[in-house]
């Protein structure tokens, strides 16, 4: 039986993560008291990582009420609005989780997706915000980060989080020691390759009669991921299952999970299928996420 929270351990050292099927979060810190259309997650980011996901996706923001505030404390954003209410829930407090649970359980990795979102107001031909990611949060714990650009094998990423960086870095030297690139893809795409990525990220769903076009594509990118994966491990496959419309409740995050539950898309998470990011991945006893890891078996 698949111990969740230790599976990598059972993975060969020289597999590159892009051979594997990783269950992953959307908004993964987003599992506060919140506005219903913000929350994406039902348990905290500790639980998620002691029931298997490995992929945290993590958007970070000016604070919302200091914007005066000399230390420039980021908090974690959904959109444009704080992931708990009334009390900012701090990016340092997220990744703090991070690492404790990497300091317990140094056989695994956890791969950290890093996005701006909130205020508009940074300077970024001046790499303000990847500058304030590198000085206070990145360098500090540099010993913590697994910071190359490539795709990293599982033997070399243990005990690290592996930074999955989306957002841009002007200075070619920072760059080259500030993680994998995925700066950008395009918007509500079906299927963007990248070259050393491909993502499904269609998020447009208007009302609930779209969710199965949604699930569709879901379904389409993890195929090609699998049959990519079986001679390739150059490209990291990046799926996510979320979508949202704010003005219907039907296409909340909530409501979309539950649906792709109901579906049959399980029975495409085979090998290979590469990184599906799920909301409330704990529904069901977890029954995603560990059907994506238990196929890595």
């Amino acid at each position: 039986m698949v111990n969740y929270q230790t599976w990598l351990k059972e993975i060969d050292d020289n597999t590159r993560l892009s051979k594997l099927s990783i269950p992953g979060t959307h908004n993964s810190a987003a599992c506060h008291t919140a506005l219903p259309s913000v929350q994406c997650q039902g348990k905290s980011v500790t639980d998620q990582l002691k029931h298997g996901v490995r992929f945290l996706d993590i958007r970070a923001g000016r604070q919302l009420i200091k914007n005066d505030d000399p230390k420039q404390e980021l908090q974690v954003i959904h959109g444009k609005f704080p992931v708990r209410i009334p009390f900012p829930i701090q990016l340092e407090d997220v990744l703090k989780e991070v690492y404790d649970f990497l300091d317990d359980n140094k056989s695994e990795t956890v791969i950290v997706s890093l996005k701006q979102e909130g205020s508009n107001d940074w300077d970024n031909p001046n790499d303000e915000f990847p500058n304030l990611i590198w000085e206070k949060y990145v360098e500090p714990n540099k010993d913590k980060w697994y910071l190359n650009t490539d795709i990293p094998k599982v033997g070399d990423a243990r005990g690290k989080a592996v930074l999955f960086r989306r957002f841009g870095v002007n200075n070619e030297d920072r760059k080259r020691e500030f993680g994998f690139d995925a700066a950008s893809w395009k918007y509500n795409t079906t299927d963007d390759d990248r070259g050393s990525f491909v993502v499904q990220d269609f998020c447009e769903v208007q009302k609930a009669d779209d969710i199965p076009t949604k699930i569709n594509y879901v379904k389409d990118l993890a195929n090609k991921a699998k049959d990519y994966t079986k001679d390739n491990d150059n490209k990291l496959f990046v799926n996510f299952t979320s979508a949202s419309n704010f003005f219907d409740h039907d296409c909340w995050p909530q409501q979309i999970a539950n649906a792709l539950l109901k579906s049959d898309v399980a029975d495409k998470f085979e090998k290979g299928v590469g990184i599906i990011v799920l909301d409330y991945v704990e529904s069901d006893d977890w029954k995603l996420s560990k059907k994506l890891v238990d196929s890595n078996f």
